[in-house]
């Protein structure tokens, strides 16, 4: 569904667009409470507007919900909490320019260089969960067709080639649906919420400081132990830091 006009509000010289996503019609949460959240960002409300979004957000999301609480965190000035939610947006919408173009921006202002996604995650993300669901589906039961057809009327000849090629290709998309679930459920990028989160050598608070993450800082996380994570950096640098201190993509 492509995402409705927007109101644009120009955020210094590059002009970046951080107008709301309005349409309620596609939430899985509550419309009202979404209009709220909406009416808090025109407000300029910005901390208010965020806590409405991220409340908004455990009883269903979407991409629209999802930039909107972004780009409240961006105005609040809360870059890490900002690169998560847009990434968890760009995950239920990768193609949307806006949501592309608004993650972008707050990259450049981010002092720390992001993790590289491998070749094949940036091919899979390409298109959304949903969107490899209907591909393999689509193949699916066109295979199913064409097996139907040809028990019922015993049709040979061309007709078994076009199931043996459908076949092929829905294994293919079914094999590549696979990967993208294990991709989504697996996303394991986080960001540091504020400046001055500090990265541990070992998973408990009295354990050395190796060094001081800055606001919307990414990493990977590793493994976990506990309230911290085994993180590495965009520089392959790893350390430990307290789960509060982080933002997740993960849905």
């Amino acid at each position: 569904m492509t995402l409705p006009r927007q109101r644009r509000i120009w955020h210094g010289w590059l002009g970046q667009a951080l107008g709301l996503l309005i349409v309620a019609a596609t939430l899985h949460a509550d419309p009202a409470a979404f209009k709220k959240a909406n009416e808090l960002f025109y407000a300029k409300q910005y901390d208010e507007a965020a806590a409405a979004y991220q409340k908004l957000s455990t009883e269903g999301s979407s991409a629209n919900l999802l930039f909107n609480m972004g780009n409240a965190y961006f105005k609040a000035d809360e870059l890490g909490r900002a690169l998560a939610a847009y990434h968890r947006a760009l995950l239920l919408s990768p193609r949307n320019p806006d949501i592309v173009k608004n993650l972008r921006f707050t990259q450049q202002k981010v002092l720390s260089e992001p993790v590289p996604q491998t070749l094949r995650q940036q091919w899979l993300r390409k298109i959304s969960l949903n969107e490899w669901t209907l591909i393999a589906s689509f193949f699916a039961t066109i295979l199913l067709i064409l097996l139907t057809l040809r028990q019922v009327k015993k049709i040979n000849g061309p007709s078994v080639l076009w199931a043996q090629v459908t076949g092929g290709i829905t294994f293919i998309t079914i094999l590549l649906l696979i990967m993208a679930v294990a991709d989504y459920s697996g996303n394991n990028r986080v960001f540091a919420v504020r400046d001055g989160v500090i990265v541990r050598s070992n998973p408990v608070e009295q354990s050395p400081e190796l060094f001081q993450a800055t606001d919307g800082m990414e990493f990977v996380v590793i493994e976990s132990n506990g309230a911290f994570l085994n993180v590495r950096s965009g520089s392959g640098t790893t350390g430990w830091i307290h789960e509060d201190d982080l933002a997740l993509t993960r849905p």
